[in-house]
Protein backbone atom coordinates (compact mmCIF):
# COMPACT_ATOMS: atom_id res chain seq x y z
CA UNK A 1 0.00 0.00 0.00
CA UNK A 2 1.17 3.64 -0.76
CA UNK A 3 0.63 6.71 1.08
CA UNK A 4 0.89 9.61 -1.02
CA UNK A 5 1.22 12.86 0.44
CA UNK A 6 1.14 15.97 -2.63
CA UNK A 7 1.99 19.55 -1.09
CA UNK A 8 2.74 23.04 -1.37
CA UNK A 9 4.65 25.37 0.98
CA UNK A 10 4.03 28.81 0.33
CA UNK A 11 6.48 30.85 2.87
CA UNK A 12 10.31 30.65 0.74
CA UNK A 13 11.90 32.22 3.67
CA UNK A 14 11.69 28.62 5.33
CA UNK A 15 11.71 26.24 3.13
CA UNK A 16 15.31 25.43 3.71
CA UNK A 17 14.09 24.68 7.29
CA UNK A 18 11.37 22.80 6.06
CA UNK A 19 13.00 20.64 4.05
CA UNK A 20 15.73 19.44 6.88
CA UNK A 21 13.08 19.18 9.05
CA UNK A 22 10.86 16.94 6.79
CA UNK A 23 14.10 14.92 5.98
CA UNK A 24 14.46 14.01 9.43
CA UNK A 25 11.01 13.14 10.24
CA UNK A 26 10.84 10.67 7.32
CA UNK A 27 13.92 8.69 9.59
CA UNK A 28 11.57 8.75 12.30
CA UNK A 29 8.35 8.05 10.34
CA UNK A 30 10.54 4.31 8.60
CA UNK A 31 11.67 3.15 12.73
CA UNK A 32 7.17 2.40 12.69
CA UNK A 33 6.41 -0.75 12.45
CA UNK A 34 4.31 -0.98 9.58
CA UNK A 35 5.82 2.19 7.80
CA UNK A 36 8.53 0.54 5.44
CA UNK A 37 9.57 3.44 3.08
CA UNK A 38 9.52 6.82 2.94
CA UNK A 39 10.82 9.26 0.12
CA UNK A 40 10.58 13.06 -1.43
CA UNK A 41 9.79 14.10 -4.63
CA UNK A 42 9.91 17.69 -5.80
CA UNK A 43 8.04 18.48 -9.21
CA UNK A 44 10.47 18.65 -12.32
CA UNK A 45 8.33 21.77 -13.84
CA UNK A 46 6.64 22.89 -10.76
CA UNK A 47 3.96 25.82 -13.08
CA UNK A 48 2.33 22.56 -14.68
CA UNK A 49 1.14 20.61 -11.90
CA UNK A 50 -0.68 21.74 -8.86
CA UNK A 51 1.53 19.91 -6.45
CA UNK A 52 4.97 20.93 -6.22
CA UNK A 53 6.31 18.15 -3.78
CA UNK A 54 5.20 14.49 -3.10
CA UNK A 55 5.96 12.50 -0.40
CA UNK A 56 5.64 8.41 -1.08
CA UNK A 57 5.67 5.64 2.32
CA UNK A 58 5.05 1.97 1.64
CA UNK A 59 2.67 0.60 4.63
CA UNK A 60 1.73 -2.64 5.32
CA UNK A 61 -1.95 -1.37 6.36
CA UNK A 62 -3.46 1.62 7.68
CA UNK A 63 -3.12 0.34 11.22
CA UNK A 64 0.25 2.34 11.47
CA UNK A 65 -2.00 5.16 11.88
CA UNK A 66 -3.78 4.30 15.29
CA UNK A 67 -0.67 3.43 17.06
CA UNK A 68 0.83 5.48 19.68
CA UNK A 69 4.31 4.81 18.72
CA UNK A 70 2.80 6.98 14.87
CA UNK A 71 0.82 9.98 17.25
CA UNK A 72 4.01 10.27 19.65
CA UNK A 73 6.17 11.24 16.89
CA UNK A 74 3.79 13.38 15.78
CA UNK A 75 1.85 11.95 13.06
CA UNK A 76 -0.76 13.24 11.51
CA UNK A 77 0.44 16.75 10.66
CA UNK A 78 1.04 17.54 14.62
CA UNK A 79 4.81 17.42 14.03
CA UNK A 80 5.24 19.72 11.22
CA UNK A 81 2.92 22.62 13.60
CA UNK A 82 5.08 24.98 13.06
CA UNK A 83 5.19 24.79 9.40
CA UNK A 84 1.27 24.90 9.56
CA UNK A 85 0.44 28.44 7.48
CA UNK A 86 2.65 27.19 4.64
CA UNK A 87 1.30 24.11 3.83
CA UNK A 88 -1.56 22.84 2.11
CA UNK A 89 -1.87 18.65 1.01
CA UNK A 90 -3.90 16.14 0.03
CA UNK A 91 -3.31 13.02 1.44
CA UNK A 92 -4.71 9.05 0.19
CA UNK A 93 -3.39 5.68 0.05
CA UNK A 94 -3.60 3.19 -2.98
CA UNK A 95 -3.53 -0.34 -3.64
CA UNK A 96 -1.51 -1.86 -6.46
CA UNK A 97 1.75 -1.56 -5.25
CA UNK A 98 3.07 -3.48 -2.27
CA UNK A 99 6.54 -1.30 -1.72
CA UNK A 100 7.67 1.59 -3.88
CA UNK A 101 11.19 1.60 -4.91
CA UNK A 102 13.98 3.19 -4.62
CA UNK A 103 14.16 6.78 -7.08
CA UNK A 104 17.67 7.66 -7.60
CA UNK A 105 19.25 11.02 -9.09
CA UNK A 106 18.64 10.38 -12.33
CA UNK A 107 15.13 8.77 -11.73
CA UNK A 108 11.91 10.50 -12.45
CA UNK A 109 8.34 9.45 -11.23
CA UNK A 110 5.24 9.77 -13.71
CA UNK A 111 2.15 10.80 -11.96
CA UNK A 112 -1.56 10.50 -13.40
CA UNK A 113 -4.66 12.05 -11.60
CA UNK A 114 -7.11 12.02 -14.41
CA UNK A 115 -5.19 9.37 -16.22
CA UNK A 116 -6.40 5.95 -14.31
CA UNK A 117 -4.27 3.12 -15.88
CA UNK A 118 -1.75 5.60 -17.35
CA UNK A 119 -0.50 7.10 -21.09
CA UNK A 120 1.29 4.69 -24.06
CA UNK A 121 4.39 5.98 -23.23
CA UNK A 122 7.53 4.00 -25.26
CA UNK A 123 9.14 1.91 -22.68
CA UNK A 124 7.13 3.08 -19.99
CA UNK A 125 4.99 0.96 -17.62
CA UNK A 126 2.44 2.00 -15.38
CA UNK A 127 0.87 1.17 -12.81
CA UNK A 128 -3.10 1.71 -11.79
CA UNK A 129 -3.47 2.94 -8.38
CA UNK A 130 -7.02 2.11 -6.54
CA UNK A 131 -7.78 4.23 -3.33
CA UNK A 132 -7.47 2.24 -0.49
CA UNK A 133 -10.09 4.29 1.41
CA UNK A 134 -12.49 7.18 0.94
CA UNK A 135 -11.78 10.36 2.91
CA UNK A 136 -11.68 9.49 6.47
CA UNK A 137 -9.52 10.06 9.68
CA UNK A 138 -7.06 7.27 9.99
CA UNK A 139 -5.90 7.60 13.83
CA UNK A 140 -3.97 10.71 13.27
CA UNK A 141 -4.28 11.33 9.53
CA UNK A 142 -6.83 12.59 7.65
CA UNK A 143 -7.28 11.37 4.21
CA UNK A 144 -8.73 13.04 1.44
CA UNK A 145 -9.57 9.72 -0.38
CA UNK A 146 -8.77 11.65 -4.15
CA UNK A 147 -8.89 10.84 -6.54
CA UNK A 148 -10.32 7.44 -6.18
CA UNK A 149 -8.00 6.01 -9.27
CA UNK A 150 -4.75 7.31 -10.64
CA UNK A 151 -1.46 5.79 -12.05
CA UNK A 152 1.86 5.94 -11.18
CA UNK A 153 5.49 5.11 -13.08
CA UNK A 154 8.78 5.21 -12.90
CA UNK A 155 11.10 6.41 -15.23
CA UNK A 156 14.40 8.55 -15.76
CA UNK A 157 15.34 12.09 -16.74
CA UNK A 158 16.68 10.78 -19.95
CA UNK A 159 13.30 9.82 -21.10
CA UNK A 160 11.14 12.53 -19.83
CA UNK A 161 13.13 14.74 -21.43
CA UNK A 162 13.40 13.27 -25.22
CA UNK A 163 8.92 12.81 -25.06
CA UNK A 164 8.89 16.20 -23.72
CA UNK A 165 6.97 14.38 -20.62
CA UNK A 166 6.51 17.79 -18.34
CA UNK A 167 4.00 19.47 -21.27
CA UNK A 168 1.91 16.41 -21.53
CA UNK A 169 -1.40 17.68 -19.94
CA UNK A 170 -2.23 15.00 -17.38
CA UNK A 171 0.99 13.75 -15.98
CA UNK A 172 3.20 15.23 -13.50
CA UNK A 173 7.00 14.54 -13.55
CA UNK A 174 8.95 14.46 -9.34
CA UNK A 175 12.04 14.18 -9.52
CA UNK A 176 13.57 12.41 -6.02
CA UNK A 177 14.90 15.41 -3.36
CA UNK A 178 15.52 12.59 -0.66
CA UNK A 179 16.83 9.50 -1.13
CA UNK A 180 14.33 6.47 0.41
CA UNK A 181 14.73 5.97 3.77
CA UNK A 182 13.43 2.05 4.89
Amino acid sequence: MIYSVELNFSDPSRETEWHAWYETYLMKLVSLDGLNTAQRFQAVAPETVTWRFLALYSLDSLDVYETDAYRNIGGGGNASVAYHGAITRRRNVYEGIARMPEIGESGRILYCEDAPYGFDLPNTLFTPLRAASGPRQAGATSLDGQPTRRAIAVTDATTVDALKLTKMDGLAVYAPITKRHE
